[in-house]
């Protein structure tokens, strides 16, 4: 596992300094499978990680888990860096699965896309207690396949909040075994604090 710390605070932006936005923020590196271990859920941050990908080009987003950023907020994030706000928002192909089987079928429409992939809170809808644990695990080995053979066409970044659960424990290491990197960022840390360290 690749652990890395603070790299790069963006003053002008508002974005969670313990994130390496440097390393995560482009969706154009390549063809690989990018796997982001947060701590919490930040709004800010991904917020600003959507708007980043906007303005600079068509993507897919899957939005697994229960959080979505309003319209108006992504809007606002487009809007400052640029005019065409409205334009470049239709950049954005959203999806959100409400199971764990309709995520693996729009893993699978997303082959067809040809789009880099960002996904948010993969392991999210695995947590359903009320669907066998069996068929969650069968159905994450099925959507860790597809996720893998898209991470082999166009570059994919997977967001997952370190939670301390058992179904956290259980799920993890198989979507990680297929991550060609893994990014853990550091617990937040104050942003006037570091940015007041920069100077």
């Amino acid at each position: 596992m690749v652990k890395i710390g603070f790299t790069r605070y963006l003053v002008n932006m508002n974005i969670d300094p313990s994130i390496p936005t440097s390393r995560w923020l482009s969706p154009y590196r390549g063809r690989q499978l990018l796997l982001v271990k947060t701590h919490g859920r930040n709004r800010d941050t991904i917020i600003e990680v959507i708007a980043q990908w906007i303005i600079r080009g068509s993507f897919y987003l899957i939005a697994a888990g229960e959080w979505l950023p309003e319209h108006d907020e992504l809007r606002y994030a487009v809007f400052r860096y640029t005019l065409a706000y409205d334009r470049r928002l239709d950049h954005l192909i959203l999806s959100r699965p409400f199971t764990c089987l309709q995520l693996l079928d729009l893993l699978i429409e997303a082959k067809q896309c040809g789009r880099p992939v960002l996904i948010m809170d993969f392991l999210h809808l695995f947590h359903d207690a009320d669907v066998d644990l069996s068929l969650r695990y069968s159905t994450l080995e099925q959507c860790c396949g597809y996720t893998r053979q898209l991470s082999l066409s166009v570059p994919v970044v997977v967001l997952v909040p370190d939670l301390n659960t058992e179904e956290y424990r259980r799920f993890f290491p198989l979507l990680a075994s297929i991550a060609d990197e893994i990014i853990e960022t550091s617990k937040p840390v104050d942003p006037e604090a570091v940015q007041g360290s920069l100077f």
